[in-house]
């Protein structure tokens, strides 16, 4: 064996801590045996388990269902602001879809609720949590936590989840980028519930906002031009421009891009993204061709 071949393999040794021997039901010694004790199999356990944590809390985010998100932005008993704060709950769900504050286990109380979506009057608050409730998109329930039993707050799950899904009819809210959007004093709740109306047209993988979100092929994918934005949010040309062109940090909500005579919007997917991962070229969009300007 060569020196380098005996450096490799006392450093196998020193990663393995132990040395074990193989023998097989001939008696003969095995050295392509991989040996796992409980103690490893428990180790990369851990691991993984790390892993999928810190997956969840690098970029934090809420699944909305498109074909829900759909069904409720059309209901008459909600107007657009209402909206603005029923997607604006929805980042402040847990793994069992309890409304807590971040960093904490305990559900939130109405007040902390009111809080969250910047309304001071508590009859106010009180009114929506109330009507979200009626209507079906929350419910309330008692839950222990610590020995001490809470009156908590969920949304249904119908509407929005955390964690994986298999249906790729789902779009990604990114917790901490809608929550600093609607902490901008120039935001309102309303401006949130045209965010909210555009989530089910959104295309897959490129963001772009399409008549038919579910059609793979790019080819036949309809751009939504400003007159569909205008009927889908029910608002008027003059509010659909001045909501096109919000910001967060700096930056463009929405991208306008020009297709020969059309104009196509796309979606910041650091705000809302439906697929696995954006692109570097899709985020580019908001940062190398004027969008940040």
């Amino acid at each position: 064996m060569t020196v380098q071949g005996l450096f490799n393999k006392a450093e196998q040794k020193i990663r393995a801590k132990e040395v074990f021997t193989v023998v097989d039901a001939n008696g003969e010694v095995r050295d392509d045996v991989k040996v796992v004790t409980p103690e490893m199999q428990e180790a990369t356990k851990k691991r993984k388990h790390l892993e999928v944590y810190r997956k969840r809390t690098d970029t934090p985010f809420t699944l909305v269902n498109m074909e829900s998100t759909k069904e409720v932005a059309v209901m008459e008993q909600l107007n657009t602001k209402e909206l603005g704060y029923f997607l604006v709950l929805q980042t402040y769900v847990d793994y069992e879809n309890m409304l807590k504050m971040p960093h904490s286990n305990l559900p939130m109380t109405e007040k902390e609720l009111g809080k969250a979506l910047r309304v001071k009057q508590p009859r106010t608050y009180k009114k929506v949590l109330n009507k979200f409730i009626e209507i079906g998109l929350m419910f309330k329930k008692p839950v222990t936590l610590y020995g001490k039993e809470y009156e908590a707050f969920f949304i249904a799950k119908k509407y929005c989840f955390r964690g994986s899904s298999k249906s790729d009819k789902v779009v990604k809210v990114f917790i901490g980028s809608l929550k600093e959007l609607y902490k901008q004093e120039e935001i309102k709740p309303a401006d949130i519930g045209f965010l909210y109306k555009l989530l089910p047209y959104m295309h897959y993988e490129s963001n772009h906002l399409v008549k038919n979100p579910y059609e793979r092929d790019y080819a036949r994918a309809q751009a939504l031009s400003q007159r569909d934005v205008v009927l889908i949010t029910g608002l008027d040309e003059k509010n659909v421009k001045k909501h096109l062109r919000m910001k967060l940090s700096g930056v463009h909500v929405f991208g306008t891009f020009k297709a020969g005579k059309n104009t196509i919007y796309k979606v910041n997917p650091s705000l809302f993204f439906r697929g696995i991962e954006p692109t570097e070229e899709l985020r580019a969009d908001f940062t190398l061709t004027g969008q940040s300007l």
